[in-house]
């Protein structure tokens, strides 16, 4: 099984739509894929609660009972909604059970101040340090022609962090969210620009753990 950690110091950032996101495009490529809801908010367990039936099934790992859950599961990938403030101990500890790390990051000072220290809390971690931990940077809700764009990645460049995408602030991210859905789920009409953002995304997880049919 391989685990997918979305993590970011700061509630507000954007991790639970990209947690039920990366979890709905695995299940779209017929992945036995469950969400490991450890937000106190229960976002992404609503999410799920939210779910058609018709759409391609997703399990919710129990707390209490994740790895009986997971082997029960027989489950390919686990994507965990990490809650905010991860550090110290739990941050080692969700180092240690990620196979990858996506990190979202909004365009904003006040995310981009809360991020830095957690990108120092990272680099004292000997995984990450080494290099044996992948680690992207999603920019959520950014245009890439706006000043506050750039700002955000000569921000990353100081730490080393790819940005492994760039997605837009849009409604659909709200509709779906309010639907249980991902946009991968939604019609070609509706969310085509929103799969070519994906893109970059979900070739770099492919990169760093094949998705197998």
């Amino acid at each position: 099984m391989q685990t997918i950690v979305i993590a970011n110091p700061k509630g507000g950032s954007g991790k639970t739509t990209l947690a039920t996101n990366v979890a709905g495009w695995l299940a779209g490529k017929r992945q036995r894929v469950a969400i490991d809801d450890r937000d106190p908010q229960q976002s992404a367990t609503g999410w799920l609660a939210r779910r058609p039936a018709l759409f391609p099934p997703i399990a919710l790992v129990e707390p209490g009972a994740r790895r009986k859950d997971a082997k029960a599961l027989d489950l390919q990938w686990c994507v965990v909604d990490s809650p905010a403030g991860l550090h110290g101990e739990a941050l080692r500890d969700a180092v240690r059970a990620a196979d990858m790390m996506l990190v979202p990051l909004t365009p904003s000072a006040y995310d981009m101040a809360a991020t830095q220290r957690f990108f120092e809390q990272l680099a004292e971690i000997k995984a990450v340090r080494q290099g044996t931990l992948p680690i992207g940077v999603v920019a959520m809700r950014v245009d890439v022609r706006t000043h506050s764009a750039t700002e955000l990645d000569e921000f990353l460049q100081a730490y080393d962090m790819p940005v492994v995408a760039h997605l837009r602030q849009t409604q659909v991210y709200v509709a779906c969210a309010r639907d249980g859905a991902s946009v991968f789920d939604l019609p070609r009409s509706r969310a085509e620009q929103d799969w070519e953002q994906w893109r970059v995304l979900t070739r770099w997880i492919a990169r760093h753990s094949p998705v197998r049919g």
